[in-house]
């Protein structure tokens, strides 16, 4: 595990206690979200009415209905103003926000004159401390069945796994995943540590059952078959090991769900997607992270306290010095930027969070 120092790579990311604030009339980042559902799920579309964000959730199916934010008004906390910001976004392609710091396209996966020579070992590891290096991996499940195996400077095609409630684990250090469309997590699910990767496709980028370090990496791309009601999504937590332990820590990504939707109710949940859909949640810290804007979905985070069956046992779940992109209509998502986030729980904090224009956002909006 890395502490959270600057990275040893070499590459350039911004210095900490600098956060970026980006112009209003910066480009808007197709949906930015995570997918909720890429862990056994097994639900229709929501039944949004018409103007509805593609891919919203209902109380059932995504953990949030679709109602206008600030329905629940009791819960809003209110956030002193944080310092103004240093930086400015960059131009760049569609669908990808270019903003200085913040990892992209740029500065995440294989290092440029890295030489890659095809894998050829097995696509099921099983021998304990393997290292995967300089190495394109063609396989459609790269499963981990082995503990402390390290993949680093490699392209994978295809879906990167361990298995829930068990101890194999796994470090991706400046790599790529490309999942391509699968109507799984392009990486997941237990005991993974992500440095400075780029990990798209799938239908959720990163899927976290429990014990998962996130830093330095770009979560974006997801994908779904034309017409299909899948939903999307770029992190996703909702205890799918039972256990109430996800102990989950994010920081310094850029996370995104850029899929455009389509007229069939498929399409992007939210960036950040905590759901206590088979347990109770807990131990998450999201710290220093760009959340994207998309008017195609219904909120940029759900915040783990959606009225779901163990709801009342969420617990610790932490927002600070994140950013969050307002977009066109200027508050992230269709609805808002934040929704279920409930400051009363035991351990729960928000602090210092602010749209990309500097201004605080409240965590219910």
């Amino acid at each position: 595990m890395l502490d959270d120092a600057q990275p040893s790579s070499g590459r350039t990311f911004w210095s900490r206690g600098k956060v970026v604030a980006a112009a209003a009339s910066v480009a808007v980042v197709a949906v930015a979200v995570t997918g909720y559902g890429v862990v056994r799920l097994n639900t229709t579309s929501a039944d949004a009415s018409a103007g509805s964000p593609r891919g919203a959730d209902s109380s059932t199916a995504g953990g949030a209905a679709a109602q206008p934010a600030g329905s629940d008004a009791s819960s809003v906390p209110s956030v002193s103003p944080s310092a103004s910001a240093s930086a400015h976004p960059s131009s760049s392609a569609a669908g990808s926000p270019r903003y200085n710091g913040y990892p992209d396209a740029s500065n995440t996966g294989v290092p440029a004159g890295t030489k890659l020579s095809n894998y050829s070992g097995p696509c099921t590891i099983t021998v304990t401390g393997t290292v995967v290096e300089a190495k394109t991996v063609n396989c459609d499940t790269f499963e981990v069945r082995a503990r402390n195996v390290v993949i680093r400077k490699s392209k994978i095609n295809g879906i990167l796994v361990t298995t829930e409630r068990q101890s194999f684990s796994f470090t991706l250090e400046d790599s790529e995943v490309n999942a391509g469309l699968v109507g799984r997590a392009a990486v997941g699910s237990t005991n993974i540590t992500i440095r400075r990767s780029n990990i798209h496709g799938g239908q959720t980028s990163v899927a976290c059952a429990g014990n998962c370090d996130i830093r330095d990496s770009y979560l974006h791309g997801q994908q779904m078959p034309a017409g299909s009601d899948w939903h999307l999504g770029a992190f996703l937590a909702n205890d799918v090991s039972t256990d109430g332990k996800t102990n989950a820590t994010l920081i310094h990504n850029t996370i995104i769900c850029d899929n455009p939707g389509n007229e069939q109710g498929g399409g992007c949940s939210g960036d950040i997607n905590l759901y206590p859909d088979f347990g109770p949640i807990s131990n998450i810290t999201l710290r220093d992270n760009l959340f994207g804007a998309n008017e195609g979905i219904s909120y940029c985070v759900y915040g783990g306290s959606s009225k779901k069956e163990y709801a009342s046992g969420v617990n610790t779940i932490v927002f600070v010095n994140n950013v969050v992109q307002r977009g066109k209509n200027k508050k992230c998502g269709y609805w808002g930027a934040v929704t279920s986030f409930d400051p009363s729980r035991p351990g729960n904090r928000w602090e210092n969070n602010r749209w990309d224009d500097g201004t605080p956002l409240r965590s219910e909006n």
